[in-house]
């Protein structure tokens, strides 16, 4: 093993691999240095207002994206809050009534962001699933983001080692077989296809994703096939229990949607203070009148490489759980990994006290960004009860269990030759011992990391 390490905001963020991405990043950072020398704005602190959607930043605001990312990792939560409080004290568990009468159980796996890396390929991912698979995909639902569209009449596109400019993905099938556990283990049920990138290569893009999911048997929410009549929520039933998928995304990156095209994919300005999410109210009520027994929303929002979610971010969480009724939020896009908890509100539809889980942000899953948080993939295995209490129907989070998994790159003359999902807390120092020095201090930076920032709390209450 590596000596000890620093505090978590001096350490190097990134592991660029080929030389030219050493050579790159080395030169961001040395101009990040003298940035935050000689600017007060750039330093430990959290913007508040920072929204990060690319068509409305300023320069000002790219350069503190970029400052997170290659010089600063930023392990404080938003100065002048109790955000870091409130998710160590977030309760452990949804507290069942007393004389509710389970009648059936499901399960519900969730894990991050699918996005096209260039090391996801078949000659590297095929121990890839080995230690996840069988925990991921053995429960009744499974879900995830789909972060790229599969477009198979267009060339595929990756997401660069360095990212400097706007970046516009497509994926294909073979990646896609890998997203879904390389054919030994039976994929996803659901995908959420609201996202940054959703129209990254056009509307057409979009629907051939759509129509690529159908071929696959995967359903899919957050936008609207054309043949279809309105916006609706996906639902999914699974031994007489209904749940109800809506997605959402906070941005298109640099895209507008084309006047006569809005309901393609469901957009709102949810990194805002106080957003307009009637589009998320009125399928929530749409999706109850067909009887839904448990509401799930899979959002797309939150600034990206940063511990904790804001103040913002969590208020907004917080009013659209009271105006939707949801059960279980899925948030995604900070790509790493940050706190969950349970809040208690009142539902706008029977007007009784209840409790909602909110997962601000599960990571990068599939996938391999230099950034070493976006290495620490949370991922996410429910037990969904229905039953009776005093003559009526009610379902509930029966059981909540999270992993964190590493992804563990094996990196041979500045290239990703293995790719491999390990359980993080079965890491034993024979394991580290059989890495190299660069994965040996990464691991020893993760572990510092979800110590401090991820299970103080509900996730480290209910770890795996």
């Amino acid at each position: 093993m590596t000596g000890k390490t620093h505090s978590l905001s001096s350490c190097n963020p990134v592991r660029p691999y080929t030389r030219s991405g050493k050579l790159l990043v080395g030169v961001l950072r040395q101009i990040y240095a003298l940035l935050a020398l000689f600017s007060s704005r750039y330093s430990k602190d959290i913007w508040p207002h920072h929204h990060e959607d690319p068509l409305y930043m300023s320069t000002a605001e790219r350069i503190y994206l970029g400052y997170k990312y290659y010089y600063r990792p930023m392990p404080e939560a938003e100065t002048g809050t109790k955000i870091a409080d409130q998710f160590r004290d977030s309760p452990a568990r949804i507290n069942l009534p007393k004389g509710f009468s389970p009648e059936s159980t499901i399960s519900l796996s969730a894990g991050g962001d699918l996005m096209p890396y260039e090391s996801i390929r078949p000659s590297a991912c095929g121990h890839l699933w080995d230690e996840a698979g069988d925990w991921f995909f053995g429960s009744d639902i499974v879900v995830a983001n789909l972060e790229t569209p599969i477009d198979r009449t267009k060339p595929v596109s990756l997401v660069p080692e360095v990212m400097l400019n706007d970046m516009y993905f497509n994926g294909d099938e073979a990646m896609f077989d890998l997203f879904s556990g390389n054919g030994k283990y039976r994929g996803y049920d659901l995908l959420s296809v609201a996202n940054n990138h959703s129209l990254d290569q056009g509307i057409d893009g979009l629907i051939r994703t759509m129509e690529f999911l159908n071929e696959k048997s995967v359903a899919y929410c957050g936008a609207t096939h054309p043949a279809q009549d309105k916006q609706a929520a996906t639902i999914i039933e699974r031994r007489g229990i209904k749940l109800a998928f809506i997605g959402a995304t906070f941005s298109l990156n640099a895209v507008r949607i084309p006047i006569g095209s809005e309901n393609l994919v469901n957009l709102l300005p949810l990194n805002r203070e106080s957003p307009d999410i009637q589009l998320l109210v009125d399928q929530a009520v749409a999706a109850r009148a067909e009887g839904v027994d448990f509401l799930v929303l899979m959002l797309h929002m939150g600034p990206a490489y940063q511990a904790y979610p804001g103040k913002i971010i969590r208020d907004n969480m917080l009013q659209i759980c009271a105006q939707t009724g949801a059960d279980l939020i899925l948030g995604g896009h900070p790509h790493n990994a940050q706190p969950a908890e349970i809040i208690d509100y009142v539902h706008p539809a029977s007007h009784e006290r209840k409790q909602a889980l909110i997962i601000y942000s599960q990571a990068d899953f599939i996938a391999y960004d230099i950034y070493k948080w976006c290495h620490l993939p949370l991922l996410l295995r429910l037990e969904i009860t229905k039953g009776l209490i005093n003559g009526q129907k009610k379902t509930f989070i029966s059981g909540i269990s999270f992993r964190l998994f590493y992804m563990y790159a094996q990196i041979q003359h500045h290239k990703i030759t293995q790719l491999r999902l390990i359980d993080f807390n079965r890491i034993d120092k024979e394991t580290i011992q059989k890495m190299d020095a660069a994965s040996q201090l990464e691991i020893e930076e993760l572990r510092l990391f979800a110590n401090e920032c991820l299970l103080p709390g509900l996730i480290g209450k209910n770890l795996g």
